[in-house]
């Protein structure tokens, strides 16, 4: 990675993470809606696993346009 487009990179990874976390936040609500203590706990489960698929697609995406 040249350090002229390094931290726009960073800068675009580190807004993708912000998006993603909450993207994915909201998805698991609406697919889970928890009612109660187990639910709540499958909701962060789900909003977990959804979050590090999310950041895995964002870090690859990265480092396909990052110079090498």
């Amino acid at each position: 990675m040249s350090s002229k487009n390094g931290g726009t990179i960073a800068a675009i990874v580190l807004l993708g993470t912000i998006v993603i976390i909450v993207i994915s936040g909201i998805l698991s609500w609406n697919w889970i809606e928890p009612e109660g203590f187990g639910g709540f706990i499958l909701f962060m489960f789900i909003w977990g696993i959804l979050s590090t698929i999310g950041h895995f697609i964002v870090m690859g995406l990265a480092s396909m346009f990052s110079n090498k």
